[in-house]
């Protein structure tokens, strides 16, 4: 008898394991791909970490611990013998200035585009989304030429003119998705606070600076870290219209590439020391803002 009741409880501890397993199989999957996904991403980071902490000039170690430890070496390294300073002021003053220019642009046309109706709105909108399909890098003969052509490269004050003319080209890449991610959050706002305020005597700059812009905000701070990261992590564009020019001209990105294109004069552990520093900003604006990114992404859909 004992036997009996024995074997019937391990039959139904199976049978209760099986179910808990079967109703939580997409909660496992879940767990085991953040996991998974964790790994694949803080592995890296604390791979770069290690190696601006190591003086050893490799990237790869015997240990994940580096032997040859130091906290200060590689980084005075970078900030006595190289330009770094340079570039870092160069690349942020970039991307700050592109982030106004493109933010502006984006809330207006975000604006126009969602509440007025006019003959060549969907024409409009349709080139912007023809616009998308078109590489960014396929137009770098092409702005290099319109450089050359207008003298910036011969000028006087030509890093200035350069970076003047990034600036400008990043604004313009930055306005046209974001555009539509900024229209779609404006449709998701109910037209009858604009007829509501209209009934009150508002004007049409009233509805749009006191009404939408404080309801539109989680997309305004999502389009402008778009805008800001942009610029920062770009290479190929800086790379081919101020690769002339002097090692203080570079931006963050092509200089540290510098730090390791020459194999015989490479070093990696001064690079790493760079990257490391070079993500500071981004990550404490994700981390201020992440809130607003999550909530302008989640209610930002685009509309037609």
């Amino acid at each position: 008898m004992e036997n009996t009741i024995s074997l019937h409880r391990k039959v139904k501890t199976k049978k209760l394991q099986r179910n808990f397993l079967v109703r939580n199989m997409g909660l496992i999957a879940s767990y085991t791909f953040l996991i998974v996904m964790a790994v694949v991403i803080i592995y890296p980071i604390l791979l770069t970490i290690m190696s601006a902490l190591n003086v050893s000039n490799s990237l790869y170690s015997t240990s994940f611990f580096p032997q040859n430890f130091s906290f200060t070496e590689n980084f005075t390294h970078l900030f006595n013998k190289t330009a770094y300073l340079s570039w870092y002021s160069n690349t942020f003053l970039l991307s700050i200035v592109t982030m106004v220019l493109s933010t502006v642009i984006v809330v207006i046309s975000g604006f126009v585009y969602s509440r007025y109706r006019y003959k060549s709105r969907k024409s409009a909108l349709m080139s912007l989304l023809l616009i998308q399909i078109v590489p960014s890098g396929s137009g770098l003969i092409a702005l290099y030429a319109m450089a050359s052509s207008i003298g910036i490269y011969s000028s006087d004050n030509a890093t200035l003119y350069t970076y003047i003319y990034m600036t400008l080209i990043y604004t313009a890449l930055g306005t046209t998705m974001n555009t539509l991610l900024m229209k779609g959050y404006y449709d998701s706002i109910p037209r009858d606070l604009d007829e509501s305020a209209k009934i009150d005597g508002a004007t049409q700059l009233q509805i749009f600076t006191e009404i939408l812009l404080p309801l539109v905000k989680p997309m305004i701070v999502v389009i402008a870290i778009f805008c800001f990261l942009g610029p920062i992590g770009d290479i190929i564009m800086p790379k081919f219209l101020i690769s002339s020019m002097s090692s203080d001209a570079k931006t963050l990105a092509v200089g540290l590439m510098g730090l390791i294109n020459d194999i015989k004069d490479s070093n990696y552990n001064v690079f790493a020391a760079g990257a490391v520093l070079a993500a500071i900003p981004p990550v404490l604006v994700f981390y201020k803002f992440q809130n607003y990114i999550v909530g302008g992404l989640t209610s930002g859909g685009v509309k037609g």
